[in-house]
């Protein structure tokens, strides 16, 4: 699907990779909704610089038993052969991300990419609050997707979030649902009224995708059991 009124959202993004190149890394937690095109804008953001930066991509998964720094097991092998003995020899999480950071100063610039946060186990949490404290004179960009209608005020995470509020590497941004107008370009060509579209789906791109690929009004059951999921 196209990236509609995201343009902003790549333009903040890569300004904050440009200061990294400067020495002044970031922190950044991208909050929103799911389905609201997180992940979708940070794969553009990749494909953007892919030839200006090294991009990592881990993510956290909704398991009964989250894997322990499930994220940077996912880019350990990028990370270096020391990185990877320290994840599997379960060394001491203090000299594990002190040579996380080593690394990350070594290669310049870097986007690293955590998504889902809101399922991240308390090591991956140790981990984000370790790094937003000394991210200042990192070369690297973090990204830290999570949903934040599903991150109450007592969920492990805001807590973190909200912890390393007075630090000046860490940035927050809220992405949006579509406006009406741009359901209604993506509508375009279909049978569909695009008001009723927008109603139906709030603007949430995911919806709004499954609604068009049916081709006709009503919940598809893709969306029906995203929603479910969610709810149990």
């Amino acid at each position: 699907m196209e990236l509609l009124e995201r343009k902003s959202y790549l333009d903040d993004l890569h300004g904050l990779l440009v200061q990294t190149s400067h020495g002044h890394g970031c922190l950044l937690f991208l909050g929103g909704e799911a389905g609201v095109g997180k992940s979708a804008l940070v794969q553009e953001l990749a494909r953007l610089v892919e030839r200006q930066a090294r991009v990592l991509t881990g993510a956290c998964d909704p398991l009964s038993t989250p894997r322990p720094l499930g994220p940077l097991l996912d880019i350990s092998d990028a990370l270096g052969p020391e990185i990877s003995t320290l994840i599997q020899t379960s060394a001491p999480q203090f000299e594990l991300f002190r040579s996380i950071l080593a690394e990350l100063r070594q290669n310049s610039p870097s986007v690293v990419v955590i998504e889902d946060a809101h399922w991240a186990d308390e090591a991956t949490l140790d981990w984000l609050r370790y790094l937003g404290r000394r991210m200042a004179n990192v070369p690297a960009l973090i990204i830290v997707t999570y949903r934040d209608d599903e991150t109450g005020p007592g969920h492990h995470l805001r807590r973190v979030v909200g912890e390393l509020a007075s630090q000046t590497a860490v940035r927050r941004m809220a992405m949006r649902p579509l406006s009406q107008g741009a359901v209604a370009q993506l509508a375009t060509g279909s049978s569909l009224d695009a008001v009723e579209l927008y109603q139906l789906t709030d603007g949430n791109p995911f919806f709004v995708t499954e609604v068009l690929s049916v081709g006709e009004p009503g919940l598809p059951e893709t969306v029906r059991d995203a929603v479910l999921a969610r709810a149990a």
